[in-house]
């Protein structure tokens, strides 16, 4: 069974914008989301999202671990935007049955992510999806 995977790690909020995280942290995203950009009349998306991301063939694992160690630096501002309202969560997405993917199956979180993850006042949400027919 072939396996594609990726993780990002986001900063959500209504009211503080990727712009302002951005110069709030002293980080460039990876990618970003304006709220209401794709449709003024329902707010798609429904918040401000600044993402940090890793896409590759390595095991998501160590995706994780690369996505992590980018962060470190600017933790403590991750934690106050937390605070302030905004959410933060680290997001793993895996495919079974792709045909891009490789043999990875299992992962994990190494100490250092979890403790990462719960100084940051961070959430985990993990979706996998089944491709086969």
């Amino acid at each position: 069974m072939k396996v594609h995977q990726y993780c990002y790690f986001a900063l959500k909020s209504e009211t503080v914008s990727a712009v302002e995280i951005t110069a709030r942290l002293g980080m460039r995203p990876d990618e970003v989301l304006v709220l209401g950009s794709r449709s003024a009349e329902h707010r798609l998306p429904r918040m401000h999202a600044w993402k940090v991301t890793h896409r590759g063939s390595e095991p998501v694992d160590d995706q994780i671990e690369s996505v992590i160690g980018r962060l470190a630096p600017v933790r403590p501002g991750i934690r106050a935007l937390v605070d302030e309202g905004a959410s933060a969560v680290l997001q793993v997405v895996r495919y079974f049955h792709h045909r891009d993917g490789g043999e990875e199956f299992g992962w994990h979180l190494s100490p250092a992510v979890i403790a990462f993850l719960t100084e940051a006042a961070a959430a985990l949400d993990v979706d996998e999806y089944d491709l086969s027919e």
